[in-house]
């Protein structure tokens, strides 16, 4: 596999060009993304990253464009998912690289400015490591993206307030309710999300909230720091008609909160608010049919992030500074993967014809003779290497493209046979 920038490949479907409906299709759990990593290695991959959030999921490799989409394609085809991959966004090279280092500053994300990405992609980087899917080359790419996603939050206002899709979440259904704090509220889920969609509930002062989990350790830790109340996810579906307020987070592939079961619930409430916050979806979207009943996603909270990042844009300009001068570093790096071992396969090349054209003489010439001889022809290679070297370390552009040139002199030289 050469060293080329060219190679680094994106597939990805996000919130910017795909709704929820299509969105849930593409979504892996933790389970699939081990179940890709395992498959991938039945393909020409020799690295690969998997993001799979609410807003996208995104695969970035360093391989072969076509290999990568014909990957995609099977994976989708095991795990038995239906996708339209007309959906599919495909960047290459440098926008490769730039589009992780926008989702890592959250610039990408449905909220601009929410820090919740940073831990989702170090707990994605951690799985394709673990897998040994990501190499040094897609380490460097997620390792400079965090870098500079930090830069940002500390040396901009963009993440100013910590806002957060959860936070938008409980402030839409605060808009929706005369007094929130009069409310029960039960949360399906005590991940990240689930945490802080309890954590805002409570800073308006909602005292009686519900938390299933099914990590009984999980759950019950977060019930005891909101002083709510715990309920095992085996038996939760039995007291969900004691809230009048139901939110699911979880990572679950499947619908845990049914027509029926809503439907008989609505009988004895007159209004019942459900936020469904899960990709794919948790909450059987039929129940939207239902009178008394206000169904949302995560899409009907756009105009509440729309309001709050307002204030964020003006910071947007020094942030995608941070963004290209963070690129510019990443492809430095990179060219020298390719460029450092030709410059000395050169210099071994030259050298051995000096030595090769010494000994030919060695018999002819006394040792102080040859010495000389030795040290003029070191300096006279030196000299007509100094041009080559110097432009090959250098950003200096020509009519032809780093690599190609690169590419050149390993075959002229016959480097790689």
């Amino acid at each position: 596999m050469s060293f080329f920038i060219k190679n680094l490949n994106y597939y990805g479907v996000t919130h910017k060009v795909a709704s929820l409906e299509l969105r849930e299709h593409f979504a892996l759990n933790d389970d699939q993304i081990i179940k890709a990593y395992e498959l991938s290695k039945k393909f020409e991959i020799h690295e690969l990253f998997i993001l799979s959030t609410c807003a996208r999921t995104e695969f970035y490799a360093f391989c072969n464009k076509n290999e990568l989409l014909t990957f995609i394609k099977f994976l989708y085809k095991t795990l038995e998912k239906k996708c339209n991959f007309n959906f599919l966004i495909y960047k290459n090279a440098k926008e490769c690289v730039k589009q992780i280092m926008l989702v890592s500053s959250s610039i990408d994300s449905m909220l601009i400015g929410e820090t919740q990405i940073t831990n989702q992609i170090k707990k994605s980087f951690q799985l394709s490591k673990d897998k040994r899917a990501c190499g040094s080359i897609l380490s460097r790419m997620i390792q400079s993206s965090l870098e500079v996603g930090k830069n940002i939050r500390n040396e901009t206002k963009l993440s100013d307030g910590a806002l957060s899709i959860s936070y938008a979440a409980v402030q839409k259904i605060d808009s929706m309710i005369d007094d929130l704090k009069k409310e029960t509220i039960f949360i399906v889920g005590a991940g990240v999300t689930g945490k802080l969609v309890a954590q805002n509930f409570k800073k308006r002062g909602v005292d009686n909230i519900i938390i299933t989990n099914r990590d009984l350790d999980r759950g019950q830790k977060l019930a005891s720091e909101i002083n709510g109340k715990f309920i095992p996810f085996e038996i939760f579906n039995k007291h969900i008609h004691k809230a009048s307020i139901l939110i699911t987070c979880t990572n679950a592939s499947y619908n845990i909160i049914t027509y029926k079961e809503i439907l008989e619930i609505s009988k004895i409430k007159k209004k019942l608010i459900l936020m469904d916050l899960s990709v794919p979806r948790n909450i059987e979207s039929s129940i939207s049919n239902i009178d008394n009943c206000n169904l949302l996603s995560i899409d009907d909270i756009q105009d509440v992030i729309n309001e709050l990042i307002k204030k964020r844009h003006n910071e947007l300009p020094k942030a995608n500074q941070k963004i290209e001068e963070k690129i510019l570093d990443f492809t430095s790096w990179f060219n020298q993967l390719k460029v450092t071992p030709t410059i000395a396969n050169l210099k071994h090349h030259y050298e051995s014809i000096q030595k090769k054209e010494i000994n030919k003489i060695s018999n002819k010439y006394d040792d102080n003779t040859l010495d000389a001889i030795d040290v003029f022809s070191n300096s006279l290679i030196k000299k007509i290497m100094k041009d080559s070297i110097e432009f090959l370390k250098s950003d200096k552009k020509s009519d032809l493209s780093k690599e190609q040139l690169v590419d050149i002199l390993r075959e002229v030289h016959g480097f790689d046979k």
